[in-house]
């Protein structure tokens, strides 16, 4: 009942400015505003740079810092010296923390990589990259994902179909406290859902390691696994909430959520499934709110 109550004040006046002196305070703190076309032109900007694996073309900060899958990497390394061609992207963009996240597909000596992005911009400077990839093995279906492209994910929403942002932040952050043996939490999923997991369709229905599994229903109840602290981007106007976290406290991963009148309508997720277990995602926790 208190989650019930709990939704119903959150997605009230949905549509309505949210966190208005809140916005204005952190607005003040900052020093800076940023909107959606300032955020996109620097994204457009850093994959055109990964391309040419040229990041002095950047505008970077001071001590920025760059970490693959929760290890710090210096600008340039990495991905920056393998990178080709990229093959797929798209993205959201967070006008009020000034961050985008993307998810792409990049070739790589001759090979898909699955690679999501998160950007932070202080004063049209990129001060924080953080990436998580996914390589080999672990890219379970590129196909799926390229089936995906004419999702719209960017299109921006009437305003009676959007949420808060406290709204999509409270249904991302559920959703991982969802995976135990008798949730305390419920997540407004539409009646169709589907999720992609490094590029796996994971609500085909069927079985699944013995157990059956219902079409379109991307609820993970009855999985018990515990998570990291998350860290939240959300984009209001495309109903579009990313979650990057420690998934099992193991794999560094984000949870990308599309939401349209109040449900979950898709899930898009990359992690790095790799058998040594990552100590941490080499960021430090935030108050989910902001």
């Amino acid at each position: 009942m208190k989650s019930v109550l709990r939704w119903a004040l959150l997605a009230g006046a949905a549509w309505l400015p949210v966190l208005g002196s809140n916005t204005v305070a952190i607005a003040q703190s900052t020093g800076q505003a940023c909107t959606r076309a300032s955020l996109k032109a620097v994204t457009d900007k850093f994959f055109t740079a990964l391309e040419a694996h040229n990041p002095s073309s950047l505008p970077l900060a001071a001590g920025v810092k760059y970490t693959e899958d929760g290890i710090v990497v210096p600008v340039g390394k990495g991905v920056w010296a393998t990178a080709g061609k990229l093959m797929f992207r798209r993205g959201m963009i967070d006008t009020q923390k000034c961050g985008t996240h993307t998810q792409a597909i990049i070739e790589e000596d001759g090979k898909p990589m699955l690679y999501g992005v998160r950007l932070k911009i202080d004063h049209e400077k990129i001060s924080q990259i953080e990436a998580i990839v996914v390589r080999g093995k672990g890219v379970l279906d590129v196909k799926a994902i390229l089936d995906t492209k004419d999702q719209d994910w960017e299109g921006i929403l009437p305003p009676e179909q959007r949420s808060s942002r406290l709204a999509m932040i409270a249904a991302a952050n559920d959703y991982f406290d969802m995976f135990a043996k008798e949730p305390k939490v419920a997540v407004p999923f539409a009646k169709i859902c589907d999720r992609w997991e490094n590029g796996m369709q994971t609500t085909k229905g069927g079985m699944f390691q013995g157990k059956e599994m219902p079409a379109h229903n991307c609820s993970p109840k009855g999985a018990d696994l515990a998570h990291g602290p998350r860290r939240f981007l959300v984009d209001v106007e495309t109903g579009t909430v990313v979650a990057y976290v420690l998934f099992g406290n193991s794999w560094p991963d984000f949870h990308m959520f599309k939401m349209r009148n109040g449900q979950v309508e898709w899930i898009q997720a990359y992690f790095d499934f790799a058998e040594k277990k990552a100590k941490s995602m080499g960021w430090p926790a935030e108050r989910a709110g902001l």
